[in-house]
């Protein structure tokens, strides 16, 4: 074959443009999570939509669709940030920006998550400023006239203040403050009251990791599939206690100060998050996701859609052998986020986008996706509409939830449920169309 006939092939084979799978496998990721928030609610369902306990080794359904958004969101660092870095700029330039959508998730996590333990006198209004006050902090700027520039920037400024005034006059159930509680009471020591975070603070915490680690590393994958693997070890040293023998290691003598002080810090830190969950296994989700996204960026030298599905099904059968190879330890649960389960879970992950990369990108049929595009573009506004539109709800005294009645039959309350996600999906598109998006 000449080396005109190499281009010709090579012209053909390579992708062009946007990845169309990556999209629809976000979009579908959200679609189910809204799905399996919303069956939650709904009595007897089978056992494969409900979260496995605590103490199962085991996983169904919604066990998978968290970690599946923690993979996907892995893979855009390389999307986004190497597109800022090949586009000049520096590492050290793009940290604020980091930094800024990871306290973005975290305040946005925090104040979702106690709404439910705000006062019960207060709690219908003050969620439903709370979701209007994120509704306006957190919209995507456009780049339209100057009088719609400006117009966002100031509903931004509203929107933050007001979710500071909402933080400050937020009182539990037992009268404690959400924020600053010592300035205001001698006998409250807690600053911030956080609970666990909620779903998007674990986000946070997680592409906080993974955007360090990527720009760190870069597209150099062998040392992103290493830190992954680090931090699934992270896991298993906060588990079994990474200071308990230090004591016992003589050849540790010298660094005793040093380990003192480390352990101290990291005492202090585990006080407020997690560092096996939120810093190591869970992060790991994203930074194996973060690996396979740098096949599909711009400087990547896998180029071909051979070349590149041969390459995503060989990662997805490591991680698989992974996951057999740390079941022993932890099995697979959810709520512990065992490394088990979250490299099970970014294996299946991996094994989807090939499919959807077969079928979007390779083979064109793209058609299908417009019932979860919507999802996958504003994948923070269709989470946050969700709760959202209840709260209005609940608010003006109409029963939504009509379908989740115990009286109806299962089977109905389950469709209902998958009618109202891709109801939400549909609002999603609605707004998005009106060109209002939300990014943290």
């Amino acid at each position: 074959m000449s080396e005109d006939d190499l281009c010709r092939e090579r012209a053909i084979s390579e992708p062009e443009g946007r990845i169309a799978s990556v999209d629809a496998l976000r979009g579908l990721v959200i679609l189910l999570m809204i799905f399996v928030n919303d069956v939650a609610g709904v009595r007897d369902t089978p056992s494969w939509l409900r979260h496995v306990s605590a103490k199962a080794d085991g996983m169904t359904l919604p066990d998978i669709v968290f970690p599946a958004f923690l993979f996907i969101m892995g893979m855009s660092i390389p999307l986004s940030l190497g597109r800022a870095l090949g586009a000049g700029r520096s590492r050290l330039s793009l940290l604020p920006k980091v930094l800024t959508r990871t306290l973005s998730l975290l305040v946005i996590g925090v104040l979702m998550v106690n709404r439910d333990q705000h006062n019960p006198g207060y709690r219908g209004l003050w969620g439903l400023l709370m979701y209007v006050a994120l509704f306006l902090a957190f919209p995507v700027v456009p780049r339209g006239p100057e009088l719609r520039r400006r117009t966002f920037q100031v509903w931004r400024v509203i929107g933050v203040i007001g979710l500071v005034v909402l933080a400050l006059v937020y009182r539990t159930t037992d009268g404690k403050r959400l924020v600053l509680g010592p300035l205001f009471d001698v006998s409250d020591a807690v600053w911030l009251r956080h609970s666990w975070w909620g779903i998007l603070g674990l986000i946070g915490w997680a592409y906080l990791v993974a955007s360090l680690v990527y720009l760190l590393f870069g597209r150099w994958r062998e040392w992103l599939i290493g830190a992954a693997g680090l931090l699934a070890m992270v896991y298993v040293a906060d588990r079994e206690g990474l200071f308990a023998r230090v004591d016992s290691r003589a050849w540790l003598a010298w660094a005793a100060p040093a380990i003192g002080w480390l352990e101290r810090v990291c005492g202090w830190v585990g006080s407020h998050v997690s560092i096996g969950q939120c810093f190591g296994s869970l992060a790991s989700i994203s930074v194996a996701g973060c690996c396979l996204g740098t096949i599909v960026a711009g400087d990547s030298p896998i180029r071909t859609h051979a070349e590149r599905l041969r390459w995503a099904l060989v990662y997805a059968v490591g991680l698989l052998a992974a996951a057999l190879l740390f079941d022993p330890l932890y099995g697979i649960n959810k709520i512990q986020a065992t490394p088990a389960w979250c490299l099970l879970c970014s294996s299946l992950t991996a094994l989807t986008w090939a499919a959807l990369y077969w079928i979007m990108d390779v083979r064109g049929l793209r058609t299908w996706s417009v019932i979860v595009r919507p999802a996958g573009a504003n994948p923070l506004m269709a989470y946050i509409l969700h709760p959202f539109v209840f709260t209005i709800a609940s608010f003006i005294g109409l029963h939504l939830a009509f379908y989740k009645r115990p009286d109806l039959p299962v089977a109905v309350s389950i469709l209902g449920c998958l009618a109202m996600a891709f109801a939400i999906v549909g609002l999603t598109g609605l707004i998005g169309r009106l060109g209002y998006r939300l990014k943290a």
